[in-house]
Formats: C-alpha cells, sequence, structure tokens
C-alpha cells in the first residue's frame, strides 16, 4: 500500500476526493462474468453518498456468444481503498455499481508505479483518461494469461468491436491490446499546470510557467526543474536548477536549438510532476509578389488550375543555415545504413552480387519465421519456393506460397513434377503452394504472419520485384509500415484458392 498511500495522499501529486470506476466486463451466456479492461481515475469531485452507487450509464455491445458490458460510477476514496487492498491480498475485484458482483483473478501481476507523460506517442495514453495536462501516475495491475482469443484472434473483427466501445469510451483498446485484462488505478497530477516557451532569441534558456493549484499556492514543494537538448543523440545542453517559488522561471541550458526533454520533479517526496518532449520551431517567415511569370496556370477536366511558382533564387534571400540544420539533415545517413543493416529498407542494383538477394530473404526467414512464412507474387514458381522457405529452419510451421494464373497449364504441371520428384526427404516441412483466383494483385510480398495469442505483430516486406529476378535489377526491400492490412487480403486470397492448390507436403 506505500506507493498508494504516496499517490493518493493530498498535495503530492494532486487533489483527491473521490474515484470514478470504468468496467468493461465481458458477460457469458452462463452469467460468468470477467474483466475485460478497468480503470479508476482520481478526481478532485466530491460525491455524495447517497447516489454515487448509481450507474452513470451502462452499455452492452453483443458479440457472437456473449457480450460487452460497460459500467461506470464513483466511488469515495475509503471505498476505492478496500477495492485496492482486496486486489492486492485477495486478487479479487468488488464492483460497486448496482448489482454487485466480484471477479477474481489469480494470474494479476502488481506493477510498481508509472509515471505515464502527456506526449501522444506513448501508447498508454489511449486507454487513460484525459492524460493532456501534467501526466499522470498510474498503478497497474497486470492479466500475465490473456485469455482473450477470441477477440483479438480475428484482427479485422477485433478492430470492429474496438471501434464500438471507442464510440463509447475515449479508450482505444486495438491499440493497447495487452492492456486487455488489467486493472488501472490513474492519478492526474493536478497540483501543477506547466507552460514552457524559449525565454530569449539566442535560443540559450527556457522560460517555465508555473500555475499551482489554489490549494498549495502558499505551500508549494521544493523542485528541481530539468532541461535537457539532444541533437544527433548528444547532449547539447543540460541544466538543473531548483525551482525558486515564481510563477515564472528562466533556465539557462546553453542551447535548446534541438530536442528539448523539460521535467519538473518534487524533492520530497521524490515524485516527477511533469515531463515533456518536443522541438521549439524556428520559423523564417517571407513573401512574395505575385507577378504573371510567377504562376502556372493550365485546364485541367475543364477547370482552370493556378499554381504559384518559388524561385530558386530564394535561398538567397533567407539567412544561412544553421549547424543543427546540417547536423539533422544528415542524420538521414545514418539512419539509412541502420535500414539497410536490419533490412527494412535495401536497395538493389545490378552491380550487387547476384546472390545477395536472396540471402537477405533467407536471413528474415531465419529471424522472423517462428509463426509461419507466406510468399506471394504473381510469377512465383517452384524454383523460387526452393530457394526460399524451403529454408525456413522452424519445424512444422505454416508456409504458404501464392502465385498468379499467369502461369499456363503445361507450365503449372510441370511445378507439380519438380516439388514431386525433388530429391528431399522434406523433414519438418508444412508448405502449400496455390495459384490465386483473381489476377488483380500484383505486387509481391514476404510475409510472417506474426501470432495473436501471443500479441506478437505481423511483419511485411516488399519486394520491389518477382523472386526471379530479385537482387538482380534496380528494386527496393522495403518493411511495410501497416502490415496486418497486406495479412487480411493475402487470407482473403488464399481461402478464396483452396481449390487452386498446385503442392502440398504433407498431403
Amino acid at each position: 500500500m506505500d506507493e498508494y498511500e504516496l499517490l493518493v495522499k493530498s498535495g503530492n501529486i494532486g487533489i483527491y476526493n473521490s474515484c470514478e470506476v470504468t468496467e468493461l466486463v465481458i458477460m457469458e451466456p452462463n452469467e460468468i462474468i470477467y474483466n475485460l479492461y478497468t480503470i479508476c481515475v482520481f478526481q478532485e469531485k466530491n460525491v455524495s453518498p447517497e447516489k454515487h452507487k448509481y450507474d452513470r450509464f451502462c452499455k452492452k455491445i453483443n458479440l457472437d456468444d456473449c457480450s460487452i458490458a460497460i459500467f461506470q460510477y464513483e466511488l469515495t476514496l475509503s471505498e476505492i481503498k478496500e477495492n485496492f487492498e482486496k486486489l492486492i491480498h485477495e486478487y479479487k475485484w468488488i464492483s460497486n455499481r448496482e448489482g454487485e458482483y466480484s471477479i477474481k483473478d489469480n494470474n494479476l501481476k502488481r506493477l510498481n508505479k508509472q509515471f505515464i507523460p502527456s506526449i501522444e506517442d506513448n501508447r498508454l495514453n489511449h486507454v487513460l483518461k484525459n492524460n493532456f495536462y501534467s501526466g499522470s501516475y498510474i498503478l497497474e495491475f497486470f492479466d500475465e494469461k490473456k485469455k482473450f482469443d477470441f477477440l483479438t484472434g480475428d484482427e479485422e473483427h477485433f478492430e470492429k468491436i474496438s471501434k464500438k466501445i471507442h464510440k463509447r469510451l475515449p479508450i482505444n483498446l486495438f491499440k493497447v491490446r495487452d492492456r486487455l485484462g488489467n486493472f488501472i488505478f490513474q492519478f492526474p497530477v493536478n497540483i501543477l499546470n506547466v507552460k514552457t516557451k524559449v525565454a530569449s532569441d539566442s535560443w540559450e534558456s527556457l522560460n517555465f510557467n508555473l500555475d499551482w493549484h489554489h490549494l498549495i499556492k502558499d505551500n508549494y514543494p521544493d523542485c528541481i526543474l530539468e532541461v535537457d537538448s539532444i541533437l544527433d543523440n548528444n547532449h547539447i545542453g543540460t541544466n538543473f536548477e531548483e525551482y525558486d517559488g515564481n510563477g515564472f522561471q528562466e533556465v539557462n541550458a546553453g542551447n535548446v536549438d534541438s530536442l528539448v526533454n523539460i521535467k519538473i520533479w518534487r524533492k520530497n517526496p521524490k515524485l516527477l510532476l511533469y515531463s515533456d518532449s518536443g522541438n521549439y520551431i524556428k520559423s523564417i517567415g517571407f513573401s512574395i509578389s505575385i507577378g504573371g511569370q510567377n504562376v502556372r496556370y493550365f485546364m485541367n477536366d475543364g477547370e482552370k488550375v493556378f499554381i504559384n511558382l518559388y524561385s530558386k533564387d530564394l535561398e538567397s534571400s533567407v539567412e544561412n543555415q544553421k549547424y543543427y540544420q546540417y547536423i539533422e539533415n544528415s542524420i538521414g545517413i545514418k539512419e539509412k545504413e541502420l535500414l539497410e543493416k536490419t533490412l527494412s529498407f535495401k536497395q538493389y542494383t545490378p552491380f550487387k552480387n547476384k546472390s545477395e538477394g536472396i540471402g537477405d530473404l533467407r536471413r528474415l526467414i531465419r529471424e522472423n519465421g517462428k509463426n509461419g512464412v507466406y510468399l506471394w507474387d504473381p510469377f512465383l514458381s517452384f524454383k523460387d519456393i526452393v530457394n526460399t522457405l524451403f529454408y525456413c529452419p522452424f519445424e512444422g510451421v505454416a508456409l504458404k506460397a501464392l502465385g498468379s494464373k499467369k502461369l499456363n497449364k503445361d507450365e503449372l504441371n510441370n511445378q507439380k513434377d519438380l516439388f514431386s520428384n525433388l530429391n528431399s526427404n522434406f523433414k519438418g516441412l508444412n508448405l502449400e503452394f496455390r495459384i490465386q483466383q483473381s489476377e488483380k494483385a500484383h505486387d509481391r510480398f514476404l510475409i510472417f504472419p506474426g501470432n495473436s495469442k501471443r500479441y506478437e505483430q505481423p511483419k511485411v516486406y516488399s519486394l520491389g520485384t518477382s523472386l526471379n529476378s530479385f537482387g538482380r535489377n534496380y528494386h527496393i526491400l522495403q518493411e511495410v509500415l501497416h502490415p496486418q492490412a497486406v495479412v487480411r487480403v493475402f487470407d482473403k486470397i488464399w481461402e478464396e484458392s483452396k481449390e487452386n492448390s498446385i503442392w502440398k507436403y504433407p498431403e
């Protein structure tokens, strides 16, 4: 209870008088109820003892053989403390809404306190409430079993369910599915509101604007203000200063030209009250007089289009490029080298070693093929499959090869013969080669399907050319940013093409 008491204590990070509880529960026909996700948000609001147990709302989302119910209610601090203690000692959650029920889960693991900043790219902000300002601490009970395959197994289906939930609550379980089954206690930092800006044209300092809660304005805590400026992974400006108690305070870090990390630490007790990261942008303003010679116009579909033109000569009228711009413009070179090293992005030319390309694909299969490997190429052939999928070292995983009808009947029969006559013991092989019904899909992909049960995300690589010419001409191997969309289409076409099986092992 030490961390709970530390966070809930009035004035440490917030002023709390009650707690808002939001429950998402799975309700099965046999009346078994278990937790899908529960969040308890501490708030300054006072609640009426006579009314606080009544549901604010109750919504139900019907699924095939069960439903998801959403309940929301408010508790006093003593009541939420009781619930917290039961989770610790008995792994038991007591719902305090009308029509009480209890949920017991021995798979819950309590995690140490976490500070969640308000930055957009923090995933947990998708399932927290209004973490927009100074951030929040959380105490989390983590469900390590995650028995939600019936929801997450079908990616598209789970996304639809998550959208239905999102219409009723501002949370996105699709993006943070690893929190399914968890209980989270959220303690928003509400004693302090912070704004920062560059202090002067020298770009050496930041101004902190600290606005304290009215209940502690005259008794503000001792704090440390931290500024850390980072460029190309180098610390170019860093400073720690004790808070002087004023509403405004300047902190000289020496340089705030680049990415700046800002923190405000409470000294006693030692707690983080604010954290943020970002760039303060220098903008250069200029105007251009539009004359006849600076506008291109043309007719397009019966409409006259005007395009304002900007001369390269403008570069001479703008101040010289700054040092940080030279550095930032060069970082991309290092990133390209790293992408090539990890095979996330690699360019091939006719001048490269011809075997290098296939070697790269075999490496990807070795590193990522534990859940299966799918190869999708309209010109796929026996030789391509043997050169790639046969090199998968993981015994029994699903290997799927999908070609197209670009091969004629004689060519297909020849493919079957080549597989049948291959000198191999086919040990540990689980492979099928199909021809897709449709000829509309022309892209080439190497697909690693992931594992929804373990929440392992798929990986997909765009090959840029067919396997028969891979590594032999100009093309790019590139990891796809949104792999699940490709996996969905592949699964659909694969299922549609089950009558067009060319070869399968085992039969």
